[in-house]
């Protein structure tokens, strides 16, 4: 396994589970910061960057830890498929909004909502926890195939 091409997959796929939820909630006004700042497209990248800094650094250490563990995981066991790095994502978004205390999770899931799944965050996660899988088998493949045409 290129260790270039394992990191660089899996820091795609943690910015994007941290990035890609923080967007939808600040376009859909659902952040109290991202409210405060205006909804809107022209307003996006800035409020989407601000519900992100809002997420305590627990919850994104530890959503990238978990990504972390289950995608050496899948590499070690030779099966880097889509739909097991989905799992990995859908997991590491269920078990950080499950785990983490409300205290530490700043910004996410209990914090923001007064649930841990709340019925209109958990599934933006959920998309984030997706997308992230796909992000990170996209990323490896891509650059495995570089390595080998080298």
């Amino acid at each position: 396994m290129p260790f270039r091409c394992f990191l660089m997959a899996w820091i795609s796929a943690w910015a994007v589970v941290v990035f890609l939820p923080s967007a939808m909630l600040a376009y859909a006004g659902i952040s109290p910061s991202a409210a405060a700042m205006g909804a809107g497209l022209h307003h996006l990248p800035a409020s989407s960057w601000k519900v992100a800094d809002d997420v305590g650094p627990a919850v994104k250490l530890m959503m990238g830890g978990i990504l972390l563990i289950g995608f050496l995981c899948l590499i070690r066991i030779r099966h880097v498929r889509y739909p097991a790095a989905v799992l990995i994502g859908l997991v590491t978004v269920a078990a950080t909004a499950a785990l983490i205390p409300a205290s530490l999770s700043r910004g996410f899931a209990s914090a923001l909502t007064g649930a841990r799944f709340d019925w209109t965050t958990t599934p933006i996660y959920a998309i984030g926890g997706i997308c992230a899988g796909l992000t990170f088998v996209a990323s490896f493949s891509r650059c495995r195939r570089r390595e080998a045409r080298r």
